[in-house]
Parts: structure tokens; sequence; C-alpha cells
């Protein structure tokens, strides 16, 4: 907030600021430009808001088009057309509330396609700084992710002029939803290259703010261990804390703390949400991998999908990088990590109980062969697996490994001297 109040005093000084906000669904974003909006209005600015529309059938400049037609709708008739120009016919192509304030306007001329866009640019360039000569404006682009190219290309064409103004763009975007190869990418890599430009990148609360944020939301104070769960199950997303603590009653949260295996529904809608992007393949690989763990190596997953070749599946890995859902851990090789715990939860949920214990007989016996001679270096993961998978396995390779870990533990615990 000091960042985004510092940027809106840049622009009612009369230098024009372009800040993008970004960060995974659910961070804060549109909370975030919710205040800075109404900071905004405190200090005697005009803010107005246009979405992005995320199925098809949106026409285009769509998030524009919401911003241009609320001021039209405040503006009266000869106010318009000073701050328009004779661009108000161009306009006016777009924004049809332009015609029902100013009811004479003739039709532009035609044009080449490129030219007209031009004309349109310039057009809405022109009446934005016009318009916030008279008052600072905040123009606020929500879920940019979703924009269509015509409306980024006209917010890096706004970001070449309003330098000098009283304008200020606030945009938000899912860092999580875009991929080197989407119009929202190539965009921000042109904008990055403007002065006016600043990105700010939203993280989870750290975890005495988690504590912060469920006692003032819920008036819950929570316990140690309880806000140590809660961290560790959201990494401080707000919305999927707000989700887990309406499920609950202070007693649940304070003293029953099974709630830490619940996904509540609303967490499990935006991650379906983010997973329903992805291939089949992808997908596929990614429930496996989930039931490994939150960290999975890859010798392992291909040890396990079969059915998919070594290639498809470092694309599969690929895809899931793109889309933020998982990371290569630092300074691995072919070590993975699912980016969310809640993510890992939610694909191993999908799989049926059956399957899901299968799934860990087959994880133990892959292991052992990875492994061979070593295995008992590995047999705390090994226990685990085989723990899972005890009702077609039964327990004597669990009995094994928990032994072979105990001893392990208990020797590392020995000092020196005694070993």
């Amino acid at each position: 907030m000091a960042e985004l109040k510092a940027a809106l005093n840049d622009v009612l000084s009369g230098q024009g600021r372009l800040v993008i906000l970004a960060g995974e669904p659910g961070i804060g974003k549109t909370r975030t430009a919710t205040e800075l909006a109404s900071y905004a209005e405190q200090r005697g600015a005009k803010v107005l808001w246009g979405w992005c529309y995320e199925q098809e059938g949106a026409p285009p400049y769509w998030p524009w088009v919401q911003t241009i037609r609320k001021y039209v709708q405040q503006c009266d008739a000869e106010r318009l057309q000073s701050e328009m120009g004779p661009g108000a016919r161009d306009i006016a192509e777009v924004v049809a509330q332009v015609r029902d304030k100013l009811t004479d306007l003739e039709s532009p001329p035609a044009l080449e396609p490129e030219q007209a866009r031009f004309r349109l640019f310039d057009s809405i360039t022109s009446f934005l700084k016009r318009a916030c000569q008279v008052q600072p404006l905040v123009l606020v682009l929500d879920d940019l992710h979703w924009a269509d190219r015509s409306s980024l290309l006209l917010l890096e064409f706004l970001a070449q002029e309003i330098l000098t103004s009283r304008l200020l763009i606030v945009g938000t975007y899912r860092d999580v939803e875009i991929t080197t190869r989407d119009a929202l990418s190539q965009a921000l890599g042109n904008l990055v290259r403007q002065p006016l430009f600043m990105k700010v990148q939203l993280q989870g609360l750290a975890r005495q703010e988690v504590g912060e944020f469920v006692q003032t939301s819920a008036g819950i104070a929570l316990k140690d261990d309880a806000l140590g769960i809660m961290h560790r199950r959201t990494e401080g997303n707000p919305l999927f804390v707000t989700e887990i603590t309406r499920l609950l009653s202070p007693e649940q949260i304070s003293e029953d703390q099974t709630w830490a295996e619940t996904i509540p529904e609303g967490v499990r809608d935006v991650i379906g949400r983010r997973l329903s992007r992805l291939s089949e393949p992808c997908v596929q690989a990614l429930r496996t991998a989930s039931v490994i763990g939150r960290n999975f190596d890859f010798k392992l997953l291909n040890a396990l999908v079969s059915d998919i070749s070594e290639d498809r599946l470092l694309e599969a890995i690929e895809e899931a990088q793109a889309a933020h859902l998982v990371d290569e851990v630092t300074g691995t090789v072919e070590q993975y990590q699912f980016s969310h715990a809640l993510i890992q939860q939610t694909l191993s949920q999908e799989i049926t109980a059956s399957r899901r214990v299968r799934i860990h007989a087959r994880i133990g016996e892959a292991l052992e062969a990875l492994h061979g001679n070593n295995s008992e270096d590995h047999a705390a993961e090994l226990a685990y697996h085989y723990g899972e998978a005890e009702p077609v396995v039964g327990t004597e390779k669990v009995v094994y490994y928990s032994l072979v870990w105990l001893a392990i533990r208990t020797w590392a615990s020995m000092p020196m001297r005694k070993r």
C-alpha cells in the first residue's frame, strides 16, 4: 500500500503511472486495488473500474468500454464533447453510449484496420489526458489474464503517452494463469521498459499475520500449534485462510485439528479451475505425483506412469511448471515440488481410496528397484508408502522399514563415542 500510495501521489502531482498487481488467485489483488481506489477517492481522484471477461463473447476492448461508459454516464454532454473532441466519433464506434450523449456525431471515415485502430487509440488517449486535467483519474483493469489482445495493445499505447498526465492505471492479473506464449506476457515484456511502469508481486501472509487476520476477521485467537498448521496449509493465502476459518468453530480450530486434512469447497474450486486448463496427460502425471508427496522425483514418477513416454512426461511436467503448479527444487536435478500443499492434496483426493492404496504399493516397489541395496537409506519413505499400502501388501514391509528407520534414528542420536 505504501508503494501504491506513492504512485498515486506521483499522479496527483502530474506524473502518470501504470501499476500492475500480480499474484495467485485469492492472494488479494482486487482487494488491494479496492483499498487503493478508496484512498484515491479520498484524495479527490475519480475511479473507474473495468473487468475482463473469461468466457467467449465479450467484445474487443471490453475493460476499456466499461470504464469509458461509466465516465460518459456521469458526464454532461458539453463537457464530454470538449474532452473527446473530434475523436468522439471514433470512440463511439466501441462505446455506444457516447452517441446517447452526443447525438449529432457523424460516422468516422472508412480506413484500413491498422489505421482505424491507431485513430481509436489516439482518440481514447487524447480524451483521457484531457479528462484528467479537470480531475485526476484512476482506471482499474481487473483480471488482465483474460484480456483480449486489442485491450492489451491499447494499454501499451497509453503507457507511452501518459507520462505527464494525472492518470493512474492499475491492472491486476493471476500470474499462475499465463505462460510466455500468452498475449499478456508479451504485453508485460513491452510495458516493463516504460519509465512509468511498476509491478507489485503480492505474496502470502506471514505466520504472525495469519493469526492477526483470523483474529480480526473471525474473532478467533489461534493457539500456536493451530496457527502453525493454518499457515502451512494455506501458505498465507487470505482466501484459503478465510475458507478454512469459515468452516470451523473456535473450538474445532483450537482443539480438534482433524480439520487440517479438509479442503474447503471454495479452495477446491479455485484449484480445480487451474487444473482444468491442463492437458489430460499432465493431470494424469500430477495425480500420480501427488501420491508420492509434496516433493517428487522424476525418475520415480517415470517408473510409475508406464503408459506415458519419458519425453511426454517431461512435456507434462514442463506444462505444469508453466502453469505454476510445480517448481524445480533449487539446487537439485529432476526433483520437483508442488507449488502449494493444497494443490497436491486436491489432486491426491481426486483418486479413489482403492487406487491410491495400490499406487502407494507401486511407489514402494519402484523405490526398492531404483535404490537397490541402498533401499535402507530411504527407510522412512518406504515405511510411509508401505504403511499406506498395507491393505493390499500386508504388514511385513512396513514393519521392516519402520524398524530400520527407528534403528537409524537411534544410531544417529547416540554420542559419537558410543556408536
